[in-house]
């Protein structure tokens, strides 16, 4: 029989495509960040927007002439802001995902209160928080970072704690255990991936949410004040600095958890159960 050969053009390609696939997973994200930032130093040099659109060194110059100890001090406090309101917004999500579980028929009213929670617009809500909270507290930062996670981590924990095995709720429920104990002893176990999903979620959302009770007044320090302030100066490339920092730190929250998830929950990366192997 004759040899086949394959033609230069299909080796060129299979090639091409073999040494894409070995690339590592943070490659494309290297290669995207760059060409943003190719088109934002275009537009930025070439555009007649009179420096609404700074370039990303004038953005860099302008974060370094106000000093970092400025923008760390606003950062740790809109961020722990953003952690009370994640810590108490998640608290809530789950306590609603177990009652709705161990009491089936308060599910419909469960789920009417998350969704209220998702659909109530939070720069209707903000003054309404802001007016009844006590003078210069940080309450409407912490309850908009709390009303931003709620939804979210509802349907993270219900997803997670009805992903358990039957079969393992079977042997629980033949050996007399209580729908408590299926909850401790296989549901939770179960819901981990799917809850730790829902956190990381959470994270930047909490985060959005604190920035915008900051950015409604009543404090005096955080990064939506000095948005505020930039804005109402109209120092453009300080406007841009600040969005960058806090996407920066919401993205930073979503890492942080993210780490955690894979500490705790190696097998829902790795697709293998501790001990399966």
């Amino acid at each position: 029989m004759a040899a086949v050969t394959a033609a230069p053009e299909q080796v060129t390609t299979g090639a091409a495509r073999r040494s894409w696939r070995d690339l590592p997973p943070w490659a494309g994200g290297v290669v995207g960040a760059v060409l943003v930032l190719v088109v934002w130093s275009v537009i930025g040099v070439f555009s007649s927007t009179g420096g609404i659109v700074p370039t990303p060194w004038a953005v860099v110059e302008q974060l370094h002439r106000n000093g970092f100890e400025n923008y760390w001090t606003n950062i740790s406090i809109t961020t722990a802001s953003a952690a009370q309101g994640w810590v108490w917004g998640n608290l809530i999500a789950i306590a609603i995902a177990v009652v709705v579980l161990l009491v089936p028929p308060l599910e419909g009213a469960a789920n009417q209160v998350a969704v209220i929670s998702y659909c109530i617009p939070l720069t209707a809500i903000g003054p309404i928080v802001l007016i009844v909270s006590p003078p210069e507290s940080r309450v409407t930062s912490v309850f908009l970072a709390a009303m931003s996670v709620v939804f979210t981590s509802v349907v993270g924990c219900l997803l997670g704690l009805r992903a358990a095995d039957q079969a393992a709720l079977d042997v629980v429920r033949a050996y007399g255990g209580t729908k408590w104990t299926a909850l401790v002893k296989v549901r939770l176990i179960a819901a981990l991936p799917n809850v730790f999903a829902a956190l990381k979620l959470a994270a930047p959302a909490s985060f959005l949410g604190a920035v915008l009770g900051e950015y409604f007044g009543g404090v005096d320090s955080g990064l939506g004040i000095l948005i505020v302030s930039a804005q109402t100066n109209l120092q453009y490339a300080q406007i841009w600095g600040l969005a960058l920092l806090s996407g920066a730190v919401a993205g930073a929250g979503y890492l942080l958890i993210g780490l955690l998830a894979r500490l705790v929950t190696p097998w829902s990366s790795t697709g293998v159960k501790g001990g399966d192997l």
